[in-house]
């Protein structure tokens, strides 16, 4: 089971303890390892729908699966593509659902409603967020074709019990709206209208029978997405595990205007808030990296693995059920930051023994490294040099270890 980490990892809390093992292929190495050479893939429709210019339309997914397997029951991972909900195709998440099924996943790479700007002209903030509440409506009908799939035809031989969501861009946005935007949310009358104009939250999207079953999600893989409001997120949601570059200009690694059209919190903010209300989640913060050449550069690759190392050790956790609460301590270093609130002096901090091969970042909210420090011990007072009052965010770094990220408030 290969789980060598290429840097550093940032764990949270779990907040409930897990079931036992249910999926007959958890052996420690499957879901993690590339156990399958190669890969099959099969394009199907999924749901019949209405787009944006009123006509029926069907919408189709491209399910890979691993070649030779006999599994009964695997889990599924269903990805959206990015192109600003305007742009992009299936295949564009072509690598990524190959790599999860030669680890043994059914991977799903989903078509969704895109805005038809050579139609309609370039979209507004509204038009756009219409649109990407029409792409949850779609992501939820697919999460409901493998739960009606493996309780009637069983083609895919999915496992009903665990269905991941997932994406990157614009398609982690409408994986992280389809988790964590719920019917007790507080939303602004704009957004509401949106939602009851589309059918509601669960969308118009898929058969009579389709949406007689239900669409909720196991886990969320977010690459580079944002959500509306970071405070949607409480205890009870899906785990989340994601990776952001802070150089980010389409999808702001904190907060701003997507694609400077829509106004979205990004990964940081996100995960603050998973990690103030208890909830499982794992955020990778590439210093430095933008939205693209985070996924093309050669130099961001040992940050590509480690990610999917990251995430797969989640969906594999959740599949397997291979921790419980009270395994929870293991995962992550006990460390806090004292005096917090704090002064624009400094803080120090309260460490394990980690020799002298740790640091530590501190990122402002809009992903600006302004504090690092090299071979930090226990005890150490960090001086930060006046830093203005607000929000920040603490990053302890260690080859071996993994750290909770902390937010650090300075008054």
């Amino acid at each position: 089971m290969k789980k060598t980490l290429l840097i550093p990892l940032v764990f949270s809390t779990f907040c409930t303890a897990l079931l036992p093992a249910q999926n007959p292929g958890c052996d420690g190495s499957r879901y993690l390892d590339n156990v399958f050479p190669t890969v099959k893939k099969s394009t199907v429709v999924y749901a019949p729908t209405v787009s944006h210019l009123g006509q029926n339309i069907n919408l189709s997914m491209d399910v890979y699966e691993p070649m030779g397997d006999n599994l009964s029951a695997r889990p599924v991972v269903i990805l959206a593509h990015g192109g600003s909900f305007i742009l992009g195709d299936k295949n564009m998440m072509q690598r990524w659902c190959e790599l999860l099924a030669k680890k043994g996943y059914v991977a799903v790479s989903i078509q969704y409603r895109l805005f038809p700007f050579l139609i309609l002209g370039i979209p507004d903030s509204t038009k756009i967020f219409d649109t990407a509440i029409k792409a949850t409506g779609d992501m939820k009908a697919a999460v409901r074709y493998f739960r009606e799939d493996a309780a009637t035809t069983n083609l895919f031989r999915a496992d009903a019990n665990n269905i991941f969501i997932g994406g990157y861009s614009a398609g982690a946005v409408t994986a992280l709206h389809t988790a964590f935007l719920d019917a007790d949310d507080q939303v602004p009358s704009f957004l509401q209208t949106l939602i009851t104009t589309n059918g509601g939250l669960e969308g118009i999207s898929g058969t009579a029978s389709n949406k007689t079953y239900p669409s909720k999600s196991k886990a969320v893989v977010n690459m580079s997405g944002g959500l509306y409001r970071s405070f949607w997120i409480d205890s009870t949601e899906s785990p989340l595990v994601s990776i952001h570059g802070t150089a980010d200009a389409t999808v702001p690694y904190t907060f701003g205007l997507a694609a400077n059209i829509a106004f979205l919190e990004g990964s940081s903010l996100v995960h603050a808030q998973a990690e103030t209300v208890g909830l499982w989640n794992n955020l990778l913060t590439v210093p430095g990296a933008g939205h693209t050449d985070l996924y093309d550069q050669a130099q961001w690759q040992p940050y590509i693995d480690t990610f999917w190392v990251n995430a797969t050790t989640l969906l594999e956790s959740l599949t397997c059920a291979t921790v419980g609460i009270d395994e929870a301590a293991s995962l992550f270093e006990q460390w806090s930051i004292y005096p917090n609130p704090s002064s624009g002096e400094g803080f120090s901090i309260q460490l394990p023994e980690l020799g002298n091969n740790a640091g530590l970042l501190v990122f402002d909210l809009l992903g600006k490294i302004v504090f690092q420090q090299q071979n930090i011990v226990n005890q150490q007072f960090m001086h930060l040099n006046s830093l203005p009052k607000g929000i920040y965010l603490v990053q302890v770094l260690h080859p071996d270890k993994r750290f909770a990220l902390k937010r650090l408030v300075i008054e």
